[in-house]
């Protein structure tokens, strides 16, 4: 049978950057014999003046109580990357933003060490690939003709460290941590980046210096999360064999199954120290899972900085034990496409937050109730569309340690979870899900239905197909086209195309595109643009001009039903072309933790705008190193643009918020702004050199190339405010 039944959760514009500060995937570092405190660690940058992006690949974090330990000393006690993050064992890594950790801290992990005095810290980068630096266009732009200019702006660079060794140690002979048995212990690192020098060889990495300190600011931006879990009485289950998911407590960032920090239960105790914006609050959602136990779960009030949130799992939100532990496993596939898989496809076991919380008698299976519940349980599909992906020789998927219900259970479909299933270009399913211990991979139902059967779903999707204009690359280069959709009037992307469209000299300046859209969204707009090269490597920034198209009308319309249809918008008025890198910035005014940045496009044809990105507000106040400039920041082609100020309503401090708040745009805080085209290189007229290849596939047709891009600088409001 294929389930089709969907509903849609709330739509609106994303802003990360508050509400998901890091990643950092559930579960916990090795716990080891002696092992028995626990130290997060996370990371606060300083990052250098006009970059676009500053990222440090970090592969572990390592502690020594002797101040003058060797690498190779026994005490080392090292916090590693998280589990599912990056390739196996010791060689992942974690990328951490030194901009985006400018206004809160990006944690890292959490891992099992020795109790006692630590005097030294090691942060250990990936020896191959320490990072990657953007730089916002210069200023001015330099002669083209100058030789030593070989740095052009909103380009990657790599990064190479001026010790060579990519390990950053900082020692304090006083003690830096004190790890306790039994207690959760921050360490907070500030990771410091000096001006970066430019390479003097085209394709160079900029040449840093980075320091490690801990950060001055007192109380840190951090907030504390505490309490008990109960496990009150036990089920009638049978010993579960083989590995089990400890019992821990994740922080999520609110209405998502993003984890921000997990720590186990010890003792029927928990602590999460949690990034917290000062003077506005951060949200979260608890979810406890993990042993032989049921699931649990809580929405926080505001979590501030400085402050502590006791939430107890007792009482009527206790735990029940000794649980049978089953697995749900299946396929997700295409409903218009036979035999045709889902990959990447989410999966979440929802439970409503747990009383006290005003919420909890949600039933997350009736429509649109979704972003009030919590998820518990998480799983993605593989290339096959099979779920869930493995787990870790020590940590088992979350699908294959889920607690089965009693069939008694009210409220519940003989037992049932509510199941939501995702992927981008398709609508949501939500479905009943059942355990099964026998290893035969649970059963699934629709919602409203007693029938159960195999886990094996399908989701809906229609289709976009139209046509863009393009100017033909020169013989011997291909550009790389991609197509984004996105709820009309706002930043939500909802679906691109699985693979962007190669372009060469021959394709005839048109190129055709079919993209998968979810079919009960009426109205989408859509924007183009290209993946270039510079260097031979793929720059996330591109010099061809991004077209928009507003207000298309879906494959939903009335005289469809949506699925499987196909809507025909009209071209894209405007032609892809060859313009060059450019960059804007400025600050904004009076701006909180709740601000962001967006950047749109308005269509030639509708004289509407079309949001293409948006941007952090960084280095806010209270950071005091170095004094708060509330700058933003875009890497863009030369073009018209419009710059807007974003808005995350302030939290009720005294409020548990029913679900994610939505962001809106600030009246008065917009500006039409004009990045200008770079002249080509080797000036205003220049000589066409064909034998010279550029070193981007932003290459015109007479031969020459677009020369360093410029920035410039567009203050919020368009007036600044005394």
């Amino acid at each position: 049978m294929k389930h089709s039944f969907v509903h849609r959760t709330a739509g609106g514009l994303i802003v990360p950057f508050v509400i998901v500060i890091g990643v950092l995937l559930a579960g916990v570092g090795s716990a080891q014999a002696a092992k028995n405190a626990l130290v997060e660690v996370g990371f606060v940058g300083v990052p250098p003046p006009n970059f676009q992006n500053v990222l440090l690949n970090v592969q572990s974090v390592r502690i020594n109580p002797n101040v003058g330990a060797t690498p190779y000393n026994g005490k080392w006690q090292s916090i590693p990357v998280p589990p599912g993050i990056g390739n196996a064992g010791q060689n992942a890594d974690m990328q951490i933003d030194l901009n985006a950790s400018q206004n809160l801290p990006q944690i890292f992990n959490t891992a099992g060490v020795q109790a006692g005095t630590y005097r030294l810290v090691e942060l250990r980068l990936d020896p191959n690939n320490p990072g990657t630096l953007v730089p916002d266009c210069p200023q001015t732009s330099p002669p083209i003709s100058n030789p030593n200019t070989t740095a052009d702006g909103c380009i990657n660079y790599p990064i190479q460290l001026t010790n060579g060794n990519n390990v950053i140690v900082y020692p304090n002979p006083d003690g830096l941590i004190f790890p306790a048995n039994k207690i959760m212990t921050p360490l907070i690192l500030q990771v410091s980046m000096s001006q970066p020098v430019a390479p003097t060889v085209p394709g160079g990495a900029y040449t840093v210096t980075i320091t490690l300190t801990t950060p001055p600011a007192n109380p840190l931006e951090v907030g504390t999360v505490t309490g008990s879990v109960n496990v009150n009485g036990s089920g009638s289950g049978t010993s579960p064999s083989g590995k089990v998911r400890k019992l821990a407590v994740t922080a999520e960032a609110i209405g998502t199954n993003t984890a921000i920090a997990s720590t186990p239960v010890k003792n029927g105790q928990y602590t999460l120290i949690l990034p917290a914006a000062p003077n506005f609050g951060t949200l979260y959602d608890l979810a406890v899972a993990g042993g032989a136990d049921t699931y649990a779960a809580q929405r926080l009030l505001p979590l501030y900085q400085g402050t502590s949130i006791t939430a107890d799992f007792n009482d009527k939100n206790s735990l029940t034990g000794s649980q049978t532990l089953g697995n749900i496993t299946g396929t997700i596939s295409d409903n218009c496409v036979a035999t045709k898989p889902i990959v990447g496809a989410t999966l979440q076991l929802l439970i409503p937050p747990d009383p006290p919380n005003p919420n909890s008698s949600v039933d997350c299976s009736v429509p649109g109730n979704a972003p009030l519940c919590v998820a518990v349980a998480t799983a993605n599909t593989d290339n096959t569309g099979y779920f869930p992906l493995p787990g870790t020789i020590t940590i088992p998927a979350e699908f294959q340690n889920v607690p089965i219900r009693s069939k008694s259970l009210p409220n519940t479909n003989k037992g049932a979870y509510v199941m939501e299933v995702t992927a981008p270009g398709y609508d949501p399913l939500f479905e009943y899900a059942i355990p099964t211990s026998n290893g035969k991979g649970g059963t699934c139902a629709p919602i409203g239905s007693t029938t159960f059967g195999a886990c094996d779903l399908f989701l809906n999707t229609g289709y976009i197909q139209g046509k863009i204009q393009i100017q033909q690359p020169v013989p011997g280069q291909t550009i790389l086209v991609q197509v984004f959709a996105e709820d009309a009037g706002t930043n939500n992307i909802e679906s691109a195309l699985p693979m962007p469209i190669t372009v060469t000299s021959s394709n005839g300046g048109t190129i055709g595109y079919t993209l998968n859209v979810p079919p009960s969204v009426s109205t989408f707009d859509l924007f183009a643009t290209t993946i270039d090269n510079y260097q031979g490597v793929g720059d996330p920034y591109p010099g061809h001009t991004i077209v928009v198209k507003s207000g298309v009308t879906g494959p939903a319309e009335p005289s469809k039903p949506g699925a499987c249809s196909t809507a025909t918008p009209t071209p894209f008025e405007q032609t892809i072309e060859c313009i060059g890198h450019g960059s804007l910035t400025g600050a904004v005014y009076g701006a909180n933790l709740g601000s962001s940045v967006v950047l749109s496009k308005q269509d030639p044809g509708s004289g509407d705008f079309v949001a293409i990105t948006n941007a952090l507000v960084q280095n806010q106040s209270p950071n005091s190193t170095p004094p708060p400039s509330n700058n933003y920041s875009f890497c863009a082609p030369a073009d018209t643009y419009q710059v807007q100020e974003w808005q995350l309503p302030t939290p009720d401090a005294d409020a548990t918020p029913s679900s994610s708040p939505t962001a809106s745009p600030v009246p008065d805080m917009a500006a039409i702004v004009m990045i200008p085209t770079p002249l080509p290189a080797g000036g205003a007229s220049p000589t066409p050199t064909p034998a010279i290849k550029c070193p981007t596939t932003c290459e015109n047709p007479d031969g020459t190339c677009p020369g360093i891009c410029s920035n410039v600088i567009q203050p919020l409001p368009p007036t600044p405010t005394p």
